[in-house]
């Protein structure tokens, strides 16, 4: 009896997870930063911080199937293979990308309950986790925009090399997420 080749992609529900969750990605980052184009109070700003809340909002709520779709998605293996420098370097990266879609959007939530204001969330409150204080909420909006930020820079670089492996490389690192 023949065996089965292996994949040579990711199982489909992680790829669709995958792509779902980086337009999330984008999408809070792009409108956040968008906001700064209209006036405080106006309605186009509180748009805007609304919008992002609940792109932050889905990339937490998609988080644990993402987890289980990796879990349960066997790794197709990187064809030719990368060394271990590049091994463990992505390894790292994934690490770290994974934690900031943990915590971006928990400390998002946590910054804007401590301000005193709750989150609705496709029709669902989300339960308050901490109390108001303004100081506090103060101090999670500044960890959540540097996590923000760094969230930005790894998801450039993690981008960045899945071109760099299929343009230069000449890999499937990129087709195997396709």
């Amino acid at each position: 009896m023949k065996s089965a080749a292996p994949a040579t992609r990711f199982g489909a529900p992680l790829r669709w997870l995958h792509w779902i969750m980086a337009l999330a990605i984008f999408s809070a980052l792009a409108l956040v930063y968008s906001k700064g184009l209209f006036a405080k109070g106006s309605a186009g700003r509180d748009f805007l911080n609304h919008a992002h809340i609940f792109a932050g909002s889905t990339v937490l709520a998609l988080l644990p199937l993402r987890v289980l779709a990796r879990a349960g998605s066997p790794r197709p293996p990187i064809d030719p293979p990368p060394g271990s420098l590049g091994a463990q370097l992505a390894k790292w990266v994934h690490v770290l990308l994974y934690a900031g879609m943990l915590a971006t959007p928990v400390l998002g939530i946590l910054s804007v309950q401590a301000a005193g204001k709750e989150i609705v969330y496709l029709g669902y409150t989300i339960p308050t986790w901490v109390g108001t204080n303004k100081a506090l909420s103060h101090d999670l909006k500044e960890v959540h925009e540097t996590l923000g930020l760094a969230m930005l820079y790894l998801v450039a670089v993690h981008a960045g090399a899945a071109i760099l492996h299929h343009t230069f490389r000449h890999d499937n690192t990129l087709r195997r997420m396709l």
